[in-house]
């Protein structure tokens, strides 16, 4: 295995560690919304599951693209895209009975943006794109390697 592929896997790693617990922050939070135990449960749930892929994801594609002279804010960028991606993907593909459960009917920010597919991908989007964001930026500041100084 080459060493790019030795990088490609251990960001690939990190990008999954990170990105499970930012998801368990953020899967959590917005299950909060739902002022029960049950949504913050089952938020916190679908942020270890999601952010674990997207983070993983997110932490290869950063090692692709940002490389070692790339940086934080490829990192991000990188991270934002495909996060938003990631996202749009997981929240169109959820299931009606998932929108439509009791938890969320009762919280009206929850039950607005869950409305339809359409509003469930915005919000899925948004929510894996600040993780990879998030993600992304971690990645992307530690494969960074400072150009050693040169003398004038």
């Amino acid at each position: 295995m080459s060493a790019k592929q030795r990088n490609y896997w251990a960001s690939g790693a990190l990008g999954a560690r990170f990105g499970v617990l930012i998801g368990l922050a953020i899967g959590a939070g917005t299950g909060a919304l739902t002022g029960s135990l049950t949504g913050l449960a089952v938020g916190g749930a679908l942020g270890l599951a999601i952010g674990g892929v997207a983070g993983a994801l997110v932490g290869a594609a950063v090692a692709r693209t940002a490389g070692p002279t790339g940086g934080v804010s490829v990192g991000a960028y990188t991270g934002m895209l495909l996060g938003a991606l990631v996202g749009a993907l997981c929240g169109g593909l959820s299931p009606d009975l998932a929108r439509t459960s009791a938890a969320i009917s009762q919280t009206p920010v929850l039950d607005a943006l869950t409305h339809g597919v359409f509003e469930a991908a915005v919000l899925g989007s948004f929510l894996v794109a600040v993780l990879g964001t998030a993600v992304g930026s971690i990645i992307g500041g530690r494969n960074l390697r400072v150009p050693p100084k040169r003398a004038i």
